[in-house]
């Protein structure tokens, strides 16, 4: 068998790999999505290593006199990342979060692979794209748009007093489109009642309003919002 030297181009491109896939990490990580900076960076890194074998390894290996697809173990980066960014991706009450993480792993992936061939700048590029687009653009857009926005609230209530019609109402009043998203029963020390999810449409300087009049409803014992993912 054999063996293929390591270069210094091919440390420089790991580090490379594990420097910008771990800054995306950190991103996400800061955020306390499920993939943080140690998935990421192993993302980028097994990324690079595949692209490098694909290119140099195999080649080097085989010899000249054998033809080479040097696409080939590198394309099933792409099938064997999509598996994994499906696995940060769940659905939950009509609500689907973790698209971002997953992109965010996505772009890991090509940011390595990148590295793995040598691209450096690009990579560089598409990391600093990715900043760009996360924590710039989609703030931006949503200032100039001035959507309203969903948002879950959770309301632990006491059965017999009509707190649910009541919070229904309030939520109405204050401008919010309120929609029942579950609901379970709940038994207290010395009373009965139930848990409700209500996802209230509308905007963000309105739900401390909200909030407040719904928690002075006679019955409601306990109200929590709850954070919708990015």
């Amino acid at each position: 068998m054999r063996v293929v030297p390591l270069s210094w181009m091919d440390i420089v491109a790991v580090v490379a790999a594990l420097v910008l896939c771990g800054l995306i990490g950190f991103e996400r990580e800061a955020r306390r999505k499920d993939a943080g900076i140690r998935t990421h960076i192993l993302v980028g890194v097994g990324s690079c290593l595949f692209t490098m074998v694909s290119i140099e390894g195999v080649p080097a290996v085989v010899g000249a006199s054998v033809t080479w697809d040097a696409s080939r173990i590198a394309a099933q980066v792409v099938t064997g990342i999509g598996f994994l960014g499906a696995g940060v991706i769940f659905f939950n009450h009509d609500t689907i979060r973790g698209l971002t993480t997953a992109c965010a792993i996505w772009i890991a992936a090509a940011v390595g692979m990148a590295c793995g061939a040598g691209m450096f700048p690009l990579a560089l590029l598409i990391t600093g794209l990715y900043f760009v687009v996360v924590l710039a653009i989609a703030p931006f857009v949503v200032w100039v748009l001035k959507r309203d926005r969903d948002y879950v609230i959770r309301v632990t209530y006491q059965d017999g007093k009509g707190a649910l019609r009541q919070a229904l109402l309030l939520a109405a009043r204050h401008g919010f489109e309120t929609q029942v998203v579950s609901t379970h029963d709940v038994d207290g020390t010395s009373w009965q009642g139930a848990a409700v999810e209500l996802r209230l449409a509308g905007k963000k300087s309105d739900l401390h309003d909200c909030i407040g009049d719904i928690a002075q409803i006679d019955g409601v014992r306990d109200i929590d919002v709850l954070s919708r993912d990015d």
